[in-house]
């Protein structure tokens, strides 16, 4: 369970994004992760992270599910209680798909 703040947080950043997808992103350019959730989506399950950009604009992504399966509840859990910070980076397309880098 969310502590009060952290509940609010989340859903003032649900409410505050926008929905993009990954090639909208800026090539090599790192996005801070402020929020993550494991989702349901039309495919299965995915998971959803909320990007800060330079201008303090929330985005929100969902992953594709090549790199949703490398990501458990404990790193989500991390994420979203700022244990660990992680940044998001779009390196572009290999054929068709997408390469992304999440560093520290």
């Amino acid at each position: 369970m969310f502590p009060a703040n952290r509940l609010t947080a989340h859903f003032r950043n649900l409410c505050n994004g926008q929905v993009v997808q990954t090639p909208q992103l800026n090539k090599d350019l790192p996005y801070p992760v402020v929020d993550a959730r494991s989702v349901s989506a039309t495919y299965g399950q995915t998971v959803m992270f909320t990007l800060r950009t330079v201008g303090d604009i929330l985005l929100i992504i969902y992953l594709p599910r090549r790199y949703t399966n490398d990501i458990d509840s404990d790193d989500i859990d991390a994420i979203n209680q700022g244990r660990i910070n992680y940044k998001l980076v779009y390196l572009g397309m290999a054929g068709q798909s997408y390469l992304l880098n999440l560093t520290l």
